[in-house]
């Protein structure tokens, strides 16, 4: 059973990116030229710039801003996933500053680093990009990473503030963590943003850096399926196919246009690369639960056909009908996928639902891509503005629909045949058909030092045998859980006493007679009610501060492909300026530091890619 002591390999872990980071800036360093420059400190940042922009083809201010957001990024994802793993293993925290949320707070701290460090170099390097703030030129893609990275640091305190109000409540969907998720799921889309304001002529390590951005924003968008990837759902199974055919319409159908052909299972390769380091390192040396993930490989077969039968040239069009096949034949390879896994999987209840819920989800996020590729150049025919609104709202209308949860008047007799400290468990239903229709329907285990979970097979009408033996004792948390539609109801088997928060133990017997009742109120037990008010802002204040987020990306789409052949501003008078020394391997048509060909302009859409 794995240990909750912390142990110094695990903070080894939360400094390990770090310690890269910083090796790979000393042979930066070292393999650098700084022309003329006598400025020790300019000689610093002149050597990193150089040595990025001869081994990416982009120019150095873009590639510092962009690989030090990746690996924040990546810091960040490691530390939420095992934040998750742990409250699934172990419930509640002994203290803040676990090492999970030290690696959190250090990722999304470091993508204000991240946007910082992209303008100091964009400064020095006189790049022709953004705008000037007094003598600092700030790229448009440093101010979203830089909004983002400030987010999701402040829900971190709002976070200890939600606790306060409303108890210690282990759910990944509250305002405060879905604040901390979405400001770094979202800053990968700045990374990507900023890669694409540099330009440039990519080399071989540039183009895999380039498809490992669109890699990231796939992890990013994946990370609010985490309570279904770690099985211990607290909302409707209906959002499994619409959290996928989201993450999946968006990123694919931007990765084919922004990478070319077979970018769609490129940016594939890059996520699952990171989605499988995530996972051997819960498994070893962190030794907790290990949640599956979708793979999203037949999505991305399918938006490479779509874009060989129609082209991407139309990105309405392309986006409209890589939409349609990602929400149809993408998802159902991943739901059966899932549930190959899975030991309790979604029934075939879910599909007619899932059937007109992924498409539409796809087809409005697949828009949505389509839109924020508008800097990629090359199209006919754009995704209108109206359209892009019009997916937007669809896919709030399509995440809220399934938030409501009911319970329905359904008896249960639990009976446990045990063996050691498990049990078999027998489940009778009242009445006898209430499974019939059911969405979801098993037996779910964790808490006591991990997860595990446990089909129930029907031996009779409205009787259910568990497939396996099931935790009863100490430390772990046992019950049945049942979903039919909008009812998402469970019913206890086993859970400790929890003194600190006065909450009894309800023990494991022979046999128990009970109803079913809202599944938080066992998966939950250690929220308290508090004021109805300050949920209201705390949602009000995180739909406001993501539509602000969104509204940058906008603008930083428009800013990228509307620029004119012409730097949009000059440098003010006494401004800061790079002693420019030609590079050996600098592209022709360049300028040193690997800017759009001269003869376009720096921001012309007529720039290599």
């Amino acid at each position: 059973m794995p240990s909750q002591d912390v142990t110094f390999p695990q903070w080894f872990i939360v400094f390990a990116p770090f310690q890269i980071y910083l090796v790979i800036v000393v042979a930066l360093v070292c393999f650098g030229e700084h022309g003329e420059e006598r400025n020790p400190l300019k000689q610093f940042f002149r050597r990193i710039s150089y040595s990025l922009q001869r081994a990416t083809g982009y120019p150095g201010w873009a590639m510092a801003g962009a690989l030090s957001g990746l690996a924040m990024l990546a810091t960040a994802a490691i530390g939420v996933y095992w934040d998750v793993a742990y409250h699934i293993d172990f419930g509640r925290d002994k203290a803040l500053m676990t090492p999970s949320h030290t690696m959190i707070v250090l990722g999304l701290g470091g993508l204000v680093y991240a946007a910082l460090i992209a303008i100091i170099f964009a400064t020095l390097d006189n790049a022709k990009v953004g705008f000037w703030v007094g003598g600092l030129r700030v790229p448009w893609s440093a101010v979203s990473m830089a909004a983002l990275g400030t987010g999701g640091i402040v829900s971190f305190p709002l976070d200890n503030m939600w606790h306060q109000a409303y108890g210690i409540d282990v759910t990944l969907w509250s305002p405060s963590h879905l604040g901390l998720i979405a400001g770094g799921s979202l800053a990968t889309i700045s990374v990507w943003l900023m890669i694409r304001e540099g330009r440039g002529s990519p080399t071989l390590l540039g183009r895999v850096i380039h498809a490992t951005s669109l890699g990231a924003v796939l992890v990013g968008l994946s990370l609010v399926q985490g309570e279904f990837d770690f099985g211990v759902p607290q909302f409707q199974v209906l959002y499994l196919p619409i959290l996928v055919a989201a993450a999946a319409g968006f990123t694919l159908v931007l990765a084919r246009v922004a990478l070319g052909p077979w970018g769609a299972l490129k940016a594939v390769v890059a996520y699952l690369a990171v989605r499988g380091t995530i996972a051997l390192l819960l498994a070893t040396p962190l030794n907790h639960t290990v949640p599956n993930f979708p793979l999203y490989i037949v999505a991305a077969l399918a938006v490479e056909g779509v874009a060989y039968l129609v082209g991407t040239d139309d990105r309405l069009r392309f986006a409209a009908v890589a939409g349609l096949a990602v929400g149809t034949v993408g998802v159902a390879g991943d739901l059966a996928w899932l549930r190959l896994l899975a030991d309790v999987d979604p029934s075939a209840s879910l599909l007619p639902k899932a059937a007109l819920f992924a498409p539409l989800t796809a087809v409005a996020t697949a828009l949505l891509g389509g839109a924020i590729s508008r800097p990629v150049p090359g199209w006919t025919r754009r995704v209108p503005a109206a359209a892009g609104v019009a997916a937007a709202v669809a896919v709030v209308g399509v995440l809220v629909f399934p938030l409501q949860r009911d319970v329905g008047e359904v008896g249960v007799v639990i009976r446990l045949q045990p063996v050691g400290e498990q049990a078999v468990v027998e489940v009778e239903l009242t009445p006898p058909d209430a499974a019939d229709s059911a969405t979801a329907f098993g037996i779910v285990s964790w808490q006591g030092g991990g997860r595990v979970s446990a089909s129930l097979k029907e031996v009779a009408p409205g009787r259910y045998v568990s497939s396996r033996p099931v935790p009863i004792t100490g430390d772990w948390k046992s019950m049945v859980g049942l979903q039919r539609s909008d009812e998402v109801m469970a019913a206890p088997i086993y859970l400790p006493a929890d003194p600190e928060y006065g909450d009894p133990e309800i023990p494991a017997v022979a046999e128990r007679r009970t109803a079913f009742v809202r599944n938080t109120t066992l998966l939950l037990r250690e929220t308290k009610s508090g004021p109805a008010t300050t949920a209201v802002i705390a949602y009000a204040v995180l739909g406001t501060v993501v539509a602000a987020w969104l509204g940058l990306f906008v603008l930083c789409a428009v800013r990228l492909s509307d620029r004119p052949a012409r730097d949009r501003g000059s440098p003010p008078a006494g401004g800061p300026t790079w002693p420019a020394t030609p590079s050996p391997t600098a592209p022709s048509g360049t300028d040193p530091l690997g800017s759009a060909p001269a003869s376009t302009g720096a921001g012309s859409q007529g720039s290599a890619r």
